[in-house]
C-alpha cells in the first residue's frame, strides 16, 4: 500500500469510520479523479453503495451544484468532495448534513497534502480543537500581531468557538480535510486591523508585492498590494460589498500539516492563524454570500482577554 492508499483508507476508516452498506457519494472534477478513485476502491471494501460523479471546473464555478446533484446528496449518509472551487459553505452541503449526510470536502487538495491524512493523529487534534474552541468561546477580545506586520483585534464577546477535527462519525458532521482547526466568526464592530497575507487569497509563492488587507469594524475596506491585491479585488468584485466581511479568525492544530503556499493545509498547520471574508454561516455568522476564501498568517501571536495563547507560532496556553 503507498502513501496515497494509506490515506484513502484513513479518511474511509478513521475519519468517516464507513459502516457496512452506507452509501457514498464522491464528487470530483479533472484535477482529483485519480484521489477520486483511491477513495472509491477504499470505500467499496465497505460497501456497495459507492458512488464517483465528475464534475466540470466550469460547472462548479459557475452554477455550484444543480438541484439533481443537490437531491441526490440528500439521499447519501457520506459525501466527499474534491473540487477545484469549494462547495464547503454551500447550501447544498449544508442542507445534505442537517438531513444527516457526513460530509468532508478537500478542495483543491495537492496529493502530498492528501498523503499527509494519514499521519495525523486525530485524538489529539480532537482535544486540542475542542480545548480551543472552548477558548475561543468565553473570549472577549483577540488580539494578533506577526512578524510580517499584521495586528488586528478581533471583538468576539457574542461569538462561539468551532472544532474543526476531522472525525466525521456522527450524522451531520461535517470537516475539511487534513482537519486540524478552532475558529469563530468575529463580531463587526470592534474588528479592526491590518492583516498581511502570507498564503491563501489567491496569494502565490512568485508573488513580490506584500498583500495587505485594512480591516475596519469587520470589513475590508482595502486590498493593497501588486498583482495578487489585483487577482483578489477581481475575485471577490463579482459578489458585491458583503464577500468583503470578515466571516472567520481560525488557530491551526494540525501537528502533521506543512506549510505548502495552499490554504486548505496551511490554515490547518498547528500555530498559525487565519482570516476569512466572506461566507460564514458555518461558524454562526449570518453573512449568506457564495464566496468564502482564507488569508493565513505563519508565526502570529494571539492574546485572548489578554492572556498570551500563541507566541510566534508556538502554543503556550494549552
Amino acid at each position: 500500500m503507498n502513501k496515497l492508499e494509506k490515506a484513502a483508507q484513513t479518511v474511509i476508516t478513521r475519519a468517516l469510520d464507513l459502516r457496512k452498506g452506507e452509501s457514498v457519494l464522491i464528487i470530483a472534477d479533472e484535477p482529483y479523479l485519480d484521489l477520486a478513485h483511491l477513495l472509491f476502491a477504499a470505500a467499496e471494501k465497505k460497501s456497495n453503495h459507492i458512488h464517483l460523479l465528475q464534475v466540470g471546473r466550469d460547472y462548479l464555478q459557475r452554477n455550484a451544484l444543480c438541484g439533481p446533484v443537490e437531491r441526490l446528496m440528500l439521499e447519501m449518509n457520506v459525501i466527499l468532495a474534491l473540487t477545484s472551487t469549494s462547495i464547503s459553505h454551500s447550501s447544498s452541503r449544508r442542507e445534505a448534513c442537517r438531513q444527516g449526510a457526513r460530509c468532508i470536502t478537500m478542495t483543491a487538495i495537492t496529493n502530498d497534502t492528501f498523503a499527509r491524512i494519514a499521519e495525523m493523529d486525530f485524538s489529539r487534534i480532537a482535544r486540542l480543537s475542542r480545548k480551543l474552541a472552548d477558548i475561543l468561546t468565553i473570549a472577549k477580545e483577540i488580539e494578533i500581531s506577526a512578524p510580517n506586520g499584521t495586528q488586528l483585534r478581533i471583538a468576539a464577546a457574542r461569538a462561539k468557538g468551532y472544532a474543526d477535527t476531522g472525525e466525521v462519525t456522527q450524522p451531520g458532521a461535517f470537516s475539511n480535510l487534513p482537519a486540524g482547526e478552532a475558529s469563530l466568526a468575529p463580531e463587526f464592530a470592534g474588528t479592526s486591523g491590518e492583516v498581511v497575507i502570507d498564503s491563501g487569497m489567491g496569494v502565490q509563492p512568485n508573488d513580490h508585492e506584500r498583500t495587505v488587507l485594512h480591516i475596519r469594524d469587520g470589513r475590508v475596506v482595502r486590498i493593497a498590494g501588486g498583482v495578487a491585491a489585483n487577482r483578489l479585488r477581481r475575485q471577490l468584485a463579482p459578489y458585491g460589498p458583503e464577500s468583503r466581511l470578515i466571516a472567520e479568525f481560525g488557530i491551526g492544530t494540525n501537528e502533521s500539516a506543512r506549510l505548502s503556499g495552499y490554504p486548505l493545509e496551511d490554515e490547518k498547520v498547528h500555530g498559525t492563524i487565519h482570516v476569512a471574508v466572506g461566507n460564514n454561516l458555518s461558524f454562526g455568522g449570518s453573512n449568506d454570500v457564495p464566496i468564502h476564501l482564507e488569508a493565513i498568517v505563519y508565526q502570529a501571536s494571539v492574546a485572548i482577554d489578554g492572556r498570551k495563547i500563541l507566541e510566534h507560532g508556538k502554543l503556550v496556553l494549552m
